[in-house]
């Protein structure tokens, strides 16, 4: 934008521009990055959770090295930086644990489970599914185990693929273009609804196939009807002749 009063906006592109991202693991290989590089950003707004996000891409993020004390109940149980409430105020309040805004205001991303939730839902997951067949068993276990893409903002995405293009000219340039390695995107679980929709999808599947099952039982039934008719018949021609 220019530096005259009152202009604030800016029709021109940005006029320095990179060649390559910004790789933040680049000289940094560290198990402190890497784990920072696959944390899910949790109990916060979008707003606040690109800002986070931001601040781990571009080596601003400041981790905790003790836990912080919570602005409602007062006890040190905050244990991500940036966070002004614990993870048990902010689900209460359903507030953002950054920003305090209402989940009326915002979106609010859910909270990742703690291991005695996912232990739990595991549990329950697998009496529900104990009456399905071995290959739906096994395949919805590996839809449990396997999770989900951390899911990306229109704009984010047109901006990494924009980025994920760049890098790749400039490895191309620099003669690295058989080192090109995609890097694996953080996983996250599935939820207890998405589970859930997904044993109905299955369940809902079984039914139609059993039902294709009795339409070709009933196919080959009229089919073997029509078979001893025919076998029935006497050709009377030979014996009037």
């Amino acid at each position: 934008m220019s530096t005259q009063r009152g202009n604030a906006s800016r029709t021109r592109a940005q006029k320095h521009k990179n060649r390559t991202v910004f790789k933040n693991d680049l000289h940094d290989k560290t198990p402190l990055q890497k784990r920072l590089n696959s944390l899910h950003i949790s109990e916060v707004c979008q707003h606040c959770k690109g800002v986070i996000e931001w601040k781990i891409k571009y080596k601003k993020y400041k981790p905790l090295t003790q836990p912080k004390t919570c602005t409602k109940c007062q006890q040190k149980k905050i244990r991500k930086a940036y966070h002004v409430l614990c993870r048990d105020c902010a689900l209460d309040a359903r507030v953002c644990a950054k920003c305090l805004k209402s989940a009326e205001e915002v979106e609010i991303e859910p909270p990742q489970p703690t291991p005695e939730e996912e232990l739990k839902l595991k549990v329950e997951m697998e009496r529900l599914i104990k009456s399905f067949p071995e290959r739906k068993r096994r395949a919805f276990l590996r839809y449990m185990e396997k999770g989900k893409k951390d899911k990306v903002e229109d704009g984010d995405a047109e901006n990494q693929e924009e980025k994920e293009s760049a890098e790749n000219g400039g490895q191309e340039e620099n003669g690295d273009e058989g080192d090109i390695k995609p890097k694996a995107k953080p996983r996250i679980p599935h939820t207890r609804d998405e589970l859930l929709q997904k044993i109905e999808q299955l369940k809902l599947k079984d039914n139609d196939d059993n039902e294709f099952d009795f339409d070709s039982d009933e196919e080959d039934y009229s089919s073997d009807e029509f078979g001893d008719d025919d076998d029935d018949e006497v050709d009377y021609s030979s014996d009037e002749k």
